[in-house]
């Protein structure tokens, strides 16, 4: 009888050891689930409600959420708990935590398209929130989960990895011109590769430009000078000047097309 109470007593104790444990994985996998992994730093944020996984940018001195698509100063996004934080002992509601580096949940929307796993983020319009990167610009990260709600305008957190920079997004297909001589200025700003694209795809461009022009002028100068001298050949000479002009305008058209190849391939 003492052996049958003294093993209820020890399998009531290892239960309640296994039920202690299992509040205590369940209370760590919920913590986990909100902190970001990486380093994040205390500052001074100016702005209305700004809550974790908003899109921060630094203008004049001064870090709040972005509104502006593809902006170039933004520099992390905050954070409510970090593996690792620096934080400042003077405390204030303007004081949050900014994460420049690492994994972390983000604030986006799909106003310009669903996000895809490893698609690029970048900020948008909408106050603080990110969007998908559809074109190269300046980016915030990379996603590192799906999104796609059933109104594009939701707004939600995705894990996504965080590191701000310039990103070559080959969708040339979708970029009018305005978006294309964008591109082309932040060119310095891609690595190596994709500047050498888009400066060898200018070169080409400028080169038959000049060729078709010069040729198309010094013809028609010629031209122009025999008709002049031999009024009767004036027929012979126009369907000259026209071929000529024709000539002229394909080796444009050839070089418009290669640079084309040459972004786009």
């Amino acid at each position: 009888m003492v052996y049958t109470q003294s093993m209820r007593v020890g399998v009531g104790f290892y239960l309640v050891l296994i039920l202690i444990f299992m509040v205590l994985i369940t209370s760590t996998a919920s913590v986990h689930a909100e902190m970001a992994y990486g380093t994040s730093r205390s500052v001074e944020m100016v702005g209305q409600d700004i809550t974790p996984g908003m899109i921060i940018a630094y203008k004049d001195d001064t870090f709040l959420p972005s509104k502006e698509p593809f902006d170039t100063d933004i520099v992390g996004v905050v954070v409510e708990k970090s593996s690792l934080s620096l934080i400042n002992l003077v405390t204030s509601p303007e004081i949050k935590l900014l994460m420049e580096s690492g994994d972390a949940q983000v604030l986006v929307s799909a106003t310009n398209g669903p996000i895809k796993k490893g698609d690029y983020l970048t900020s948008s319009k909408i106050y603080g929130v990110g969007q998908k990167a559809d074109v190269s610009g300046f980016t915030i990260g990379k996603a590192l989960e799906d999104y796609n709600p059933t109104n594009p305008g939701a707004k939600g957190l995705i894990w996504a990895f965080i590191q701000p920079k310039t990103a070559y997004i080959n969708n040339s297909m979708r970029m009018n011109l305005l978006e294309s001589l964008r591109t082309g200025a932040l060119s310095p700003l891609l690595n190596p590769v994709e500047s050498l694209r888009y400066i060898l795809a200018a070169l080409i461009t400028g080169a038959t430009f000049v060729i078709g022009f010069s040729t198309f002028g010094r013809s028609s100068g010629r031209s122009i000078e025999a008709l002049g001298r031999n009024p009767l050949a004036s027929h012979t000479i126009k369907v000259a000047m026209v071929f000529n002009f024709i000539l002229a305008f394909g080796i444009m058209l050839v070089g418009l097309a290669l640079a084309y190849l040459i972004l786009v391939l």
